[in-house]
């Protein structure tokens, strides 16, 4: 079954928000999101930024092994990075000053 049902049509272009090098292992961590969560992503070869991951369906989510919550807090992440990538204030930092 494939995972995107049709074009990312009302999608930007995922040019401006992958133009970084932001490693899924540095988004995961500092956004908090689990190593199953990881896992999953690097299945579907995650960029973080990429905007066509939001067109997957709680279906799709449900078939690559994501609980609905698990999805819905990296699709939170997700946004969180892209608006960070836009505004020009992803610092990179990860929590408790590591990095």
């Amino acid at each position: 079954m494939p995972l995107l049902h049709g074009p990312p049509s009302t999608l930007s272009s995922p040019g401006t928000t992958m133009s970084h090098r932001v490693s899924l292992s540095e988004f995961c961590m500092k956004y908090h999101l689990s190593v199953h969560t990881q896992e999953k992503l690097a299945e579907l070869d995650y960029t973080p930024g990429n905007k066509v991951i939001e067109s997957l369906t709680e279906a799709d989510w449900k078939d690559i092994g994501l609980s609905i919550l698990s999805s819905c807090s990296f699709l939170a992440a997700h946004c969180k990075f892209c608006d960070a990538i836009h505004a020009g204030t992803w610092d990179g930092q990860l929590p408790g000053g590591f990095e």
